[in-house]
């Protein structure tokens, strides 16, 4: 496609920071028009802003700034797309090049944890994993100026001041994690949700959705990273340089994120109910059987069925982990009509049965 360059003069009352305040808003819907914002600039001498983009056509720009925040371009001159080719790929080798960030950067949130999909009775192997797991994220976090909330377990919750260096965080955590010849992807699945708010918005109702979303995004994470369309936008917008070795990134649009929310507010209201049953998450979203079905495959890699099972599963073990009842109690306060069926869907699961779990975690 083409690239462009737009010029917006704005008023006198335009700041930096709502400047890029309508910056961001372009990232949010920029993708319903195949537009892709490459970078930004604001000369508040001049009270101008230049975008540079690639899009279909001119007409596609307008479109997406009048639905965006209503300010159409000034000027749109195409450029040319050989001279800006040899542009990005001089700067890619510019050094601290992922140091730059716009005003009005956005806070942003990263939620990880390390789900052991099996764990074949070998808790020596999983001592050894969890600790190079840990080692990787504040090793990654520490090179990133990343901020831990909170760490429960192996469950970490970060904060840093943009959304690129929480992506370029996540991309360190997954390459070091995943490098080690100790590790296998089939047996130890890194969880990873990233999540922001924007500068002008940080009342604490919406730093505390943020927080909510990376959590949620990263128990829905299946192999990739999940992160917010508009973060991974800005990490593009940001970087110029638009390279993700490796493909372990996956955008979540406003649709899915709709979606993920809807989804973990019923289940979080109606895990314990026995007769819970995918029906009840077709009415409750008000989506098809194939709808839901399409949508739990592509943000969490399993059927609905399989993911309503493991969520009870997921909770048994931490009832179980903070004592909070014996085996039978559990497995009817999850929703399993009887503790062998509980039993037999563990061991399923995990590879050994409750009390083997019981027995393996008073030795951790």
């Amino acid at each position: 496609m083409p690239y462009f360059i737009d010029r917006h003069e704005l008023c006198d009352f335009i700041t930096p920071e709502s400047a890029a305040q309508r910056n961001v808003e372009d990232l949010k819907i920029q993708h319903k028009f195949n537009c892709r914002k490459l970078s930004y600039w604001f000369d508040e001498k001049r009270q101008t802003a230049f975008c540079l983009f690639e899009a279909p056509n001119k007409e596609c720009l307008v479109k997406m700034h009048q639905v965006a925040h209503h300010n159409v371009p000034n000027q749109i001159i195409e450029v040319d797309k050989h001279i800006i080719d040899s542009f990005l790929k001089q700067i890619q080798h510019l050094p601290n090049l992922d140091k730059l960030e716009l005003p009005g950067a956005m806070p942003t949130f990263l939620a990880c944890n390390l789900a052991s999909t099996r764990l074949n009775r070998n808790w020596s192997e999983l001592k050894i994993v969890r600790k190079i797991y840990i080692t990787s994220v504040k090793e990654a976090v520490g090179n990133s100026g990343g901020n831990v909330i909170s760490q429960v377990g192996s469950f970490f919750l970060i904060a840093f001041q943009s959304g690129p260096t929480a992506i370029s965080c996540a991309l360190k955590i997954n390459k070091k994690f995943y490098s080690s010849e100790n590790v296998s992807e089939q047996k130890h699945q890194l969880k990873i949700g990233v999540s922001g708010g924007i500068q002008d918005d940080r009342q604490v109702g919406n730093i505390k959705a943020s927080v909510s979303l990376a959590k949620r995004l990263c128990y829905m994470a299946h192999e990739k990273v999940l992160v917010t369309l508009e973060v991974k936008n800005m990490f593009q917008s940001e970087s110029m340089k638009v390279i993700i070795k490796g493909n372990r990134i996956k955008s979540v649009s406003p649709d899915d994120v709709n979606f993920i929310t809807q989804l973990l507010n019923y289940m979080e209201g109606n895990w314990k109910n026995p007769n819970l049953h995918v029906n009840n998450l077709e009415a409750h979203l008000g989506c098809s059987k194939s709808q839901v079905y399409r949508k739990m495959v592509s943000l969490a890699g399993q059927s609905p069925n399989a993911f309503i099972k493991e969520y009870r599963l997921n909770r048994a073990t931490e009832l179980l982990r903070q004592k909070k009842g014996n085996i039978s109690e559990v497995a009817f306060v999850t929703g399993f009509n009887s503790p062998s069926y509980f039993t037999k869907c563990f061991q399923k699961e995990y590879g050994l049965n409750p009390s083997e779990y019981l027995t393996e975690l008073a030795q951790l």
